[in-house]
């Protein structure tokens, strides 16, 4: 979340994104796989880029994790997420800042990143985002990310019933821009930017990483039996969302 109009639409809607994250089904499937792509995080340091209302951080806190730092540009999510850790006891660190200007906080054994890369406005601010993490991570350590799939299109069928609605498509800078909507009560507007694989790959290989996985979402067996036979035909056939894996 790097832009003033992101800035704004995160502030706007502040606990109605809470209320989201607990109602799509995109959200189980987003929770399982980022948490698969992380492993075992005990005693080792996070930093959680595009925080939010620090819902990853405080999990992987619980989860053993040494520290855990937590950035976002919305100042409405983070007091959402000092109240949060206040009322749970968790001693997270927290800041509001623009990924793109963060500078250096420490040398981490793991950064996360769901959502962040999504909201680079073009190929200049997605190399920095990775340079900024890169820049941030001990030698070895990883970046956990979820982010656009890269192939989505508009045309072959939306995301609706798994909590985005994909308003428009247009070409932009190489990559393309979407005005979307979380599906909320009123609906939530937002705009998201997806770039190509080669172009995510290239920013990465600049930032000096050494490695990088793309991880497909993972629908756990309990989340296909939630649902209607064939309710996630849609979600794998023209999916919106993918995670990565980049080693420093």
């Amino acid at each position: 979340m790097t832009n003033q109009y992101s800035t704004a639409t995160y502030d706007a809607i502040g606990e109605r994104f809470e209320a989201f994250t607990d109602t799509a089904s995109q959200r189980a499937v987003e929770t399982k796989t980022f948490f698969h792509m992380v492993g075992d995080v005990k005693d080792k340091s996070v930093l959680d880029l595009a925080c939010g209302f620090g819902y990853f951080g405080r999990e992987l806190y619980h989860q053993g994790a040494s520290k855990v730092v937590g950035v976002d540009i919305s100042a409405s999510m983070i007091d959402l997420a000092r109240q949060e850790s206040l009322r749970n006891q968790e001693s997270i660190e927290y800041h509001v800042s623009d990924i793109c200007h963060l500078g250096t906080l420490g040398k981490f054994d793991l950064i996360t990143a769901a959502w962040l890369f999504n909201y680079a406005e073009s190929p200049a601010q997605l190399d920095q985002m990775f340079q900024v993490a890169a820049n941030n991570l001990a030698p070895g350590g990883r970046l956990v990310a979820y982010t656009v799939e890269p192939t989505f299109q508009l045309q072959r069928g939306n995301f609706t019933k798994y909590g985005v609605h994909v308003l428009t498509e247009d070409a932009h800078e190489g990559g393309f821009r979407h005005h979307a909507e979380f599906v909320t009560e009123p609906p939530s507007a937002f705009t998201f930017h997806r770039w190509s694989r080669e172009r995510y790959e290239l920013a990465i290989m600049k930032a000096g990483f050494s490695r990088l996985q793309w991880q497909k979402p993972i629908i756990s067996p309990a989340e296909r039996a939630k649902h209607p036979n064939g309710y996630w035909d849609d979600f794998e056939r023209n999916c919106l969302q993918t995670g990565l894996i980049c080693t420093l």
